[in-house]
């Protein structure tokens, strides 16, 4: 008798928990169609919500929300400041000459998506390798005489990370103010004493979180995988390298890493240092004093724009953006990208770039990183929508590297995957540059990658078994969410 009642106890309490889920689940699919995803992001919400409560839902909380509302206020406010103090659009279009007036207006559009102005008289410099890359930023930092912004991803506390840690706490105790901000799922082995270290030297320090609740604490969304540091408003390093063994080649998983980073100086600086402030006011509620004069003027020949996305854009910036460069590709469109499991717009800009007669080449690595997203590349790469377009794996190590090479008029580089999650939902950060010897510089590496690199069959899913071809097909449902 005992038994029977405490059965209908649970019965009771179990349709209680699905009756629950399910009108839960009924609630957030309405949100999601109010809501601006793209539509199958939509739809595939909508169904998982609908059908699977029980398994959608608390997904739904960590990764579904596409907007960060508490953050676009922390943005607006900072822009305000910035540009009541330091009018960056006005100074950037003061001295151009007739020349630079004309290439302006061919960059309307990404000024407009990036509310900023192309600015001239930048120098830049390329780093292939983590090494090169990790010499040239420890040398800037330890010329430091004001401040050093260090922002990561991904900070190793390895042999590599005590190699910065040193030069950024020495720095602190010489009086340089040191900003270090990091992502808390990229960086999520940093421990409080770690932090509490950094703090004892006199660094100011920065966990990036979605949210201030418990709920914001838990999204996996929303992440901040910029790489950026400046060095007295007069230099800065963009790209793809974050901090550790693995970014020098030497991850017994992955052995020689490829990736690409920028070293530069002039204008663009300021356009840099303000993508960082919007990021470290919404953690910290602060905002230091940087160093916004234009040093040094002359720096180089380079024309450059930043562009700094993320999910609280009016726009959908990043997707934008891209997918105006590809439609401008006339002779030449080659891609790096570890990740490739791009949305329809993109597909399209490409399946038509090809039309065009635009020799299209995505460069991936043969080495897998994130397993859903590697099964992925495999149907991308092989549907019929993209057969012209000429898919490579790179073999002597892992690719990180995030370029863009159209014509031989722009480059793209920085922190940017061609996937969704960094497309929408994380805050990313490029450079877009202009200038002959630049272009050249990168089209001769890109050349050498393309060498090492195998090509891929016109359909590789035909040469694999039927479950990794089921696995790569049905990852391509999950696309909005990788």
């Amino acid at each position: 008798m005992e038994g029977s009642v405490l059965h209908g106890i649970w019965y009771y309490v179990w349709a209680t928990i699905l009756f629950l889920f399910q009108v839960g689940g009924l609630f957030l699919a309405a949100r999601v169609v109010l809501g601006s995803r793209s539509t199958e992001g939509t739809i595939a919400w909508v169904l998982s919500l609908v059908l699977f409560p029980l398994v959608s839902v608390p997904i739904y909380l960590i990764f579904g929300r596409n907007r960060l509302s508490s953050y676009i206020r922390a943005r607006r406010k900072v822009d305000e400041e910035f540009a009541s103090s330091h009018p960056l659009e006005g100074r950037g279009k003061q001295d151009q000459t007739p020349e630079e007036e004309a290439l302006s207006s061919q960059w309307g559009i990404l000024e407009n998506l990036s509310k900023m102005t192309l600015s001239s008289e930048n120098a830049v410099q390329f780093y292939f390798n983590g090494q090169d890359t990790y010499e040239s930023m420890l040398r800037g930092m330890e010329e430091a005489r004001e401040y050093i912004i260090f922002q990561v991803f991904i900070f190793r506390h390895d042999a590599q990370g005590l190699r910065f840690l040193d030069v950024i706490r020495r720095k602190a105790r010489e009086g340089v103010k040191v900003y270090f901000l990091v992502d808390a799922i990229g960086s999520n082995k940093l421990r409080s004493a770690f932090f509490r270290k950094l703090k004892k030297a006199g660094v100011e320090t920065g966990i990036f979180l979605p949210g201030r609740t418990f709920r914001g604490r838990l999204r996996l969304n929303f992440r901040n995988h910029r790489k950026i540091i400046v060095v007295d408003g007069k230099e800065a390093w963009v790209g793809g390298h974050n901090i550790g063994i693995e970014y020098v080649g030497k991850s017994p998983r992955f052995g020689p890493w490829r990736d690409t980073h920028v070293h530069v100086s002039g204008p663009v600086v300021d356009a840099i240092q303000l993508a960082f402030l919007e990021d470290w006011y919404w953690v910290t509620r602060s905002m230091p004093p940087l160093n916004w004069e234009v040093a040094p003027r002359n720096a180089g020949p380079v024309r450059a724009l930043c562009l700094a996305t993320g999910p609280t854009d009016p726009d959908d910036t990043c997707t934008l953006a891209f997918v105006h460069m590809i439609n401008h590709a006339r002779k030449r469109l080659w891609i790096h990208s570890p990740y490739f499991v791009p949305a329809e717009e993109v597909l399209v800009a490409l399946q038509l770039a090809t039309l065009r007669g635009v020799d299209v080449r995505v460069l991936m690595p043969a080495k897998m990183d994130h397993r859903l997203v590697w099964l992925g590349s495999f149907y991308y790469s092989s549907i019929p929508q993209l057969d012209k377009v000429r898919f490579f794996r790179y073999q002597p190590g892992f690719l990180h590297s995030k370029m863009m090479l159209v014509d031989d008029d722009l480059l793209a580089v920085g922190t940017v995957n061609f996937d969704n999650r960094s497309f929408r939902i994380n805050f990313e950060i490029t450079l877009i540059l202009e200038d002959p010897e630049v272009i050249e510089t990168c089209h001769q590496q890109m050349v050498q990658d393309f060498a090492s690199a195998r090509e891929d069959p016109p359909d590789p899913l035909a040469e694999r078994n039927i479950f990794f071809r089921l696995a790569a097909r049905a990852v391509r449902l999950l696309g909005p969410l990788l």
